[in-house]
C-alpha cells in the first residue's frame, strides 16, 4: 500500500513537472513567436511616390480647443473623423538590416478619401483605397490587421492641424512623437519617423 502511494506522488511529480515546462516554453517561445509573425509586409498595388509639402521648422502648431469635436461618439467609445480632418492610424514593419529609420505602414482617412502609405527609410509611397461603407474607424482597423497586423498608434487629427501642415508649419502632435506629422500634396497626413 505505500508503496502503491510512493509510485502515485512519484508519477504526480512528473507529470506536474511536465506540465510546467511545456507550460514555460509555450509562453517563453511559442507564443512571442506568434505575435511577432504579426509584422507583415503590406501590399501595395497602384503606389506612387508622394511629393511632401515642407515645413518650417521654426513652427509648431498649439494645441487649440475644438468646442465642435467630441472624440467619442458615444459610449461605444468610436473614434470619428472630425470635420476636414481625418484619422490617422500607424504600425511598424519589416525594416531591411542597415536602415537608419524604421520602416511604417500608416492609414489616413478622411471624409471622402482613404489612404495606406508606406514609409522606408526618407522615402514615402501613398496609395488611395476604395472608400469603406462601414464606420472609418472600422475600416482603419480592418485595413490596418490585414495589411500589417495592428496599430501602434490611431489618432484624429483636426482640421486646424491639415491647415497648419498645408502652410508648411508644423503639429503639436510633434512634441510628443518620435517622428514628424507631414503631408503631401493629395492631402494625406503620415508621420515620417525619427531615426534610430
Amino acid at each position: 500500500m505505500f508503496k502503491r502511494f510512493v509510485n502515485g506522488i512519484v508519477f504526480g511529480s512528473g507529470f506536474a513537472i511536465a506540465f510546467i515546462f511545456i507550460a514555460y516554453i509555450g509562453l517563453q517561445v511559442v507564443i512571442p513567436t506568434l505575435i511577432n509573425s504579426s509584422n507583415k509586409t503590406p501590399e501595395f498595388n497602384n503606389v506612387k511616390s508622394a511629393e511632401v509639402i515642407e515645413q518650417d521648422a521654426s513652427s509648431t502648431l498649439k494645441m487649440t480647443t475644438d468646442t465642435n469635436f467630441n472624440l467619442y461618439k458615444n459610449s461605444r467609445a468610436k473614434m470619428e473623423v472630425p470635420q476636414s480632418g481625418g484619422i490617422l492610424s500607424i504600425a511598424s514593419v519589416n525594416t531591411p538590416a542597415g536602415n537608419k529609420y524604421p520602416s511604417t505602414y500608416q492609414l489616413w482617412i478622411t471624409e471622402s478619401e482613404f489612404w495606406q502609405i508606406k514609409t522606408t527609410e526618407q522615402n514615402v509611397e501613398i496609395e488611395q483605397l476604395e472608400y469603406p461603407n462601414v464606420l472609418p474607424i472600422d475600416a482603419v482597423d480592418v485595413t490596418m490587421r490585414k495589411q500589417a497586423g495592428y496599430a501602434m498608434s490611431t489618432m484624429t487629427i483636426n482640421s486646424e492641424a491639415v491647415a497648419s501642415l498645408k502652410m508648411g508649419k508644423g503639429s503639436w502632435h510633434d512634441q510628443d512623437m518620435n517622428g514628424k506629422t507631414k503631408i503631401t500634396e493629395e492631402g494625406v497626413v503620415f508621420i515620417q519617423p525619427n531615426k534610430f
